[in-house]
């Protein structure tokens, strides 16, 4: 177990300062400046409150402070960072590793797979994982993925009400379960997370907030609910990984893949390792993709001016045809849509790490062994890099428009090293689907229900359902030669 170390102990300089109705008391720091804690918070459970009651306010309320300061977690001191160029730091430098709240939470999910693991786990495990999100394995996925939107789009009907997350969780899983685990059971298990998550999204949102793992062992309805879709979970995931080794596999998917690799010493994964992996691949291909694509089709409804354009851009470019790979580099607009979605409501609005050893971050000393977290949230609507940031603005993301600024503030696949693989999958798959379901349907808000954003340990949309109206595609497109490319 790495050590950690407090910095809440020694000697303490207070020098209170005032930002965006926080209060800050310094902390004393050895070289570079001293780090301030923010006022405020209780005995004992310190700043969980504030996370509490509105995580995304009180992140974002920091970003106005000093580009480092720190919280108090259930007796554990993290540090958050506020700066676009702190956040590139942390996310680029050898110094800081995969660690903290929010990564030790995931842990209790997926284990030490690719999304958790260390640094040193990570060069062992990435080239394992790699080629099955390469640019040509990802095309020839595309067809796979073409014909999953089609059947899930196929069975929607006029004046429908439509659950749009229950069905986005639906279609995310069968992708994942026809592209990356492909054996049989890979669809019970996909299936069974994208049940489960919304429970264990919850559950896990607790426990990184109060990190005290007594307490979420009590017989409590909330700890029994977690521990029961964990189980099932765990289950059809130990079935995936016998029919696998029973060698009832297509061979060429990610989990064969998996299965066929060896360590350093030429040993075979075992099944916890193999475990891992698969928890790790179900949980971001259904949740991230499928969070994606219901924030999109409930920001469509709110911004008819947005989806106007968007059904411009597809009926000129597809003329009535299902989207192919070949269509997508033609389709900018649609990735602008889906870019300033993440930008707005990144699923993975907190992330964190841990330092390997003391270092200085934008000018404050950060000891060895501290949590650091970083809200891309917060990042992703700073004034300063996103002009009027709570607007819906594809056209931040036009070629000519995109400043550094932009793109070293907007974290919603990570940064450096430990960059999300699956971006390219989970685009792809992300502009296909919504290319198909925009020039079929519209989808407009059945009541007045707001939408908003559900704070668990990722990002959720809050709304009501959404009415399906099937619309008619303008035939003036100019598709030419696409289907050839087909």
């Amino acid at each position: 177990m790495r050590e950690r170390f407090c910095v809440s102990g020694g000697v303490r300089a207070f020098v209170v300062r005032r930002f965006s109705g926080q209060v800050l008391e310094g902390v004393g720091a050895v070289g570079a400046q001293q780090v301030q804690r923010v006022g405020g918070g209780v005995p004992w459970l310190g700043h969980v409150m504030g996370l509490v009651r509105d995580p995304l306010a009180f992140l974002s309320s920091m970003r106005a402070g000093p580009a480092v300061v720190w919280v108090q977690l259930a007796g554990r001191p993290v540090y958050v960072v506020n700066t676009a160029e702190a956040a590139h730091r942390v996310l680029v430098s050898p110094v800081f590793d995969k660690g903290g709240p929010f990564m030790d939470t995931a842990r209790v999910l997926v284990g030490n797979g690719v999304i958790t693991c260390s640094n040193a786990d990570h060069r062992r495990q990435q080239p394992v994982i790699r080629p099955a999100f390469h640019r040509d394995q990802v095309a020839r996925y595309a067809p796979v993925m073409g014909d999953c939107v089609a059947q899930a789009v196929g069975g929607w009907r006029e004046g429908e009400l439509l659950d749009v997350e229950t069905r986005m969780y639906g279609l995310a899983s069968q992708v994942v379960a026809r592209t990356l685990i492909a054996a049989p059971a890979g669809r019970q298990a996909a299936d069974t997370m994208a049940e489960a998550l919304p429970v264990l999204l919850e559950g896990m949102f607790r426990q990184m907030l109060v990190p005290w793992p007594l307490l979420h062992r009590l017989p409590l309805p909330a700890n029994h609910r977690f521990r029961q879709a964990q189980a099932r979970l765990e289950l059809a995931v130990g079935h995936v990984i016998a029919q696998y080794r029973a060698g009832e596999a297509p061979g060429d998917d990610l989990l064969s893949l998996v299965m066929a690799a060896a360590d350093e010493d030429g040993r075979p994964l075992d099944d916890t390792e193999v475990r891992d992996q698969v928890l790790s691949v179900l949980a971001a291909g259904v949740e991230t993709t499928a969070s994606l694509l219901a924030w999109t089709l409930h920001a469509l409804a709110d911004h008819p001016d947005v989806e106007s354009r968007l059904w411009a851009e597809l009926d000129r470019e597809l003329v009535g045809n299902a989207p192919a790979f070949a269509d997508i580099e033609r389709l900018p607009y649609t990735r602008q849509v889906l870019t300033e979605v993440l930008r707005l409501w990144p699923p993975t609005w907190m992330l964190s790490r841990i330092t390997l050893e003391e270092t200085v971050l934008a000018g404050f000393t950060v000891p060895a062994g501290a949590d650091v977290i970083i809200s891309p949230y917060a990042l992703h609507r700073d004034p300063a890099v996103f002009p009027d940031p709570e607007r819906l603005d594809p056209d931040r993301w036009l070629p000519e428009r995109v400043t550094a600024a932009q793109r070293q503030a907007f974290t919603a696949f990570g940064g450096g090293r430990r960059k999300c693989m699956g971006e390219h999958y989970g685009m792809t798959e992300t502009i296909l689907a919504l290319a198909t379901i925009s020039s079929r349907w519209q989808l407009r808000k059945a009541g007045t229900a707001p939408l908003r954003p559900l704070p668990r340990f990722l990002l959720t949309p809050k709304a009501g359902p959404l009415v399906a109206t099937r619309r008619t595609t303008v035939a003036h497109g100019r598709r030419a030669g696409a289907g050839q490319q087909r």
